[in-house]
């Protein structure tokens, strides 16, 4: 992983069009951008798309980026956005609310082969039950639960106050909670 100086240096280069700056910033962070995507949209095929527009997104706004902000941090904001307005535009049509969660849950190797098991299920409810989510709640919850994002970051990501956005998990939370109490009250 690359420090912020390294990260700078890239993105200052990448302003005066030097490509392959940029591709090594691509290369850097688009496993970031594409885990949120797919976290944010719960299809492979759809986060593909927004981590290519993300791409084109920042490298058409690269003028305007404020130095004075981490670069992941802008890079969350841009694709928290395109996954907004995906959702949003998907939310005029019919949902494929059965997206493989289970590809997104490998079963890690392990020699408890149940707890393993366990854990991928849980792992699928959460992510079916975060699909379910009002899109605040589910930004609010992808960032600081599944991204461990600082509030601070969240905050710069989404634009809400720190009161709004501990009070958007706790409810983002809540529901999930709820949900699975719902299948097995021992949740």
């Amino acid at each position: 992983m690359m420090n912020q100086e390294e990260i700078q240096k890239l993105v200052d280069r990448s302003r005066q069009d030097d490509k392959e700056a940029f591709g090594r910033l691509v290369s850097e962070f688009q496993s970031l951008v594409f885990r949120l995507s797919f976290r944010l949209l719960c299809d492979e095929d759809k986060a593909k798309d927004i981590t290519q527009e993300t791409f084109v997104k920042v490298w058409l706004s690269l003028k305007s980026y404020d130095r004075e902000k981490r670069f992941s941090t802008w890079l969350y904001k841009i694709t928290c956005n395109a996954c907004h307005d995906r959702l949003r535009s998907l939310s005029h049509s019919p949902l494929d609310k059965e997206s493989s969660f289970s590809d997104s849950a490998n079963i890690p190797s392990n020699d408890n082969i149940e707890i393993s098991l366990a854990n991928k299920q849980l792992k699928e409810l959460i992510l079916r039950y975060t699909d379910e989510l009002p899109a605040q709640q589910k930004v609010v919850f992808m960032l600081r639960d599944v991204e461990e994002l600082e509030v601070t970051e969240v905050q710069s990501i989404t634009g809400l106050s720190p009161e709004k956005i501990k009070s958007t998990l706790y409810l983002a939370r809540k529901n999930i909670r709820n949900k699975m109490n719902q299948i097995d009250p021992d949740l």
